[in-house]
């Protein structure tokens, strides 16, 4: 495992954080060349948050058609019996 000390983590955090993203490998960090018991380690688990704008070009913008349906949808799945309200108090 690589290691980093304090001082290079905090010229260059950037670089540091861009290494440990691009080798997908965790990096400790160390101070006076001793272990700190850090590491840093990609979080792959997390979904991500932005979306490029080229992606969003496909999305095609609802009417008030689209709300119209969705409405229905909604009050046909209410008629359910089957599907209960989370947040309504139980009897």
């Amino acid at each position: 495992m690589r290691t980093v000390g304090t001082r290079e983590l905090k010229q260059n955090p950037n670089a540091v954080i861009q290494e440990v993203l691009a080798a997908d490998e965790a990096i400790a960090i160390t101070t006076h060349g001793r272990p700190t018991g850090v590491h840093l380690v990609a979080d792959r688990t997390r979904s991500a948050r932005w979306v490029r704008g080229h992606d969003l070009l496909g999305v095609r913008p609802s009417t008030p058609d689209d709300s119209a349906l969705l409405k229905a949808q909604i009050d046909a799945a209410r008629d359910d019996e089957d599907v209960e309200d989370p947040w309504e108090p139980r009897s």
